[in-house]
């Protein structure tokens, strides 16, 4: 929880001062035109595979460099008045403007993830952030989440090839902030991305999902999406339920798409029974206080993505 609250303090902050080079400087952008968007774009990088003169070849815009100690703060400023905008989903529910931005775009480099499958082919997918442009350089907004986009390259004759581009997806986190995807294999040399969502008031208690994106037709999509499958502790006074999670992806004679577990383990407090994780409310009648554990299992139904199989197993120790 502390870990959680210091990020998000954190991020609450650079918005009034690490995210300019100086009080008095005001970030300008790049007008790109609107062939760099199209899904369809080709791009060879040569050795060594530097990440963020990628990104800067995918949207040439204008770049800079706003570290500060050990905060790294790189971004691309851009604009694109031909561009076809689209509506993208903020799973804040808060809902975000068209892409592009009408007043501009911040571009930023998320992560780098590195796999190879079974016959010793290399892949490289980087991960990028996009929030409104500012002329501060500014991410604001606690219940605005960050536009996720993707690019993934595969290495042959000795350069990597972008194979699959993906502007963007939809949008996670807070303060314009999209969390690091993480790699979890799903299938048979089947890669996808999962990505931990948290936020909530301030001062807590926040709320967290899983959202897993996957190429599914030739581009990248949510597949599956969890709510409420982990809430922060808050002070003992309080007494509210709070619990934590973890995912997998067990091993199985399906060949794409297996299915993916969610372990959640937790204290319910029957003085907080509306806010609790789906598949227990029945089972927890007439405990004041008790620890348990739910396994969700999600199962891939086509084109509807991932779907919560019932009944939800659970198991309770009664603590009061």
């Amino acid at each position: 929880m502390k870990s959680l609250l210091l990020l998000l303090l954190l991020s609450a902050g650079f918005s009034a001062s690490v995210f300019a080079q100086s009080q008095d400087e005001i970030l300008k952008k790049k007008t790109i035109n609107d062939t760099l968007l199209k899904t369809d774009r080709s791009l060879i990088v040569p050795e060594p595979f530097n990440a963020q003169k990628v990104l800067l070849q995918l949207f040439p815009g204008k770049y800079y460099n706003l570290s500060k100690g050990k905060y790294n703060n790189e971004l691309i400023n851009w604009e694109c008045n031909t561009c076809k905008t689209q509506t993208y989903t903020d799973v804040n529910e808060d809902g975000i403007p068209q892409f592009p931005y009408q007043n501009g775009v911040a571009t930023r480099l998320l992560n780098v993830m590195d796999y190879q499958d079974s016959t010793g082919v290399k892949y490289k997918v980087i991960s990028f952030n996009h929030s409104e442009f500012d002329e501060d350089g500014a991410m604001t907004s606690r219940f605005t989440g960050g536009l996720l986009g993707l690019a993934k390259f595969v290495f042959t004759n000795g350069a990597w090839k972008l194979r699959i581009f993906q502007p963007a997806i939809g949008a996670y986190g807070a303060f314009s902030h999209c969390p690091d995807p993480k790699l979890v294999l799903i299938g048979q040399n089947q890669y996808a991305f999962m990505i931990k969502h948290s936020n909530g008031g301030a001062g807590g208690p926040f709320d967290g999902s899983y959202f897993l994106i996957a190429g599914t037709g030739g581009a990248y999509r949510q597949v599956l999406a969890t709510y409420g499958v982990e809430r922060t502790e808050v002070s003992e006074e309080e007494g509210l339920s709070s619990w934590t999670s973890e995912y997998s992806v067990p091993a199985s004679s399906k060949k794409f798409f297996r299915d993916v577990l969610i372990t959640i383990k937790g204290t319910y407090k029957a003085n907080d029974k509306e806010v609790i994780p789906p598949g227990i409310k029945d089972q927890v009648k007439g405990m004041k206080v008790a620890s348990f554990k739910v396994i969700q299992r999600y199962v891939y139904k086509g084109s509807k993505g991932y779907e919560l199989e019932q009944p939800v197993k659970a198991t309770f120790t009664k603590l009061k």
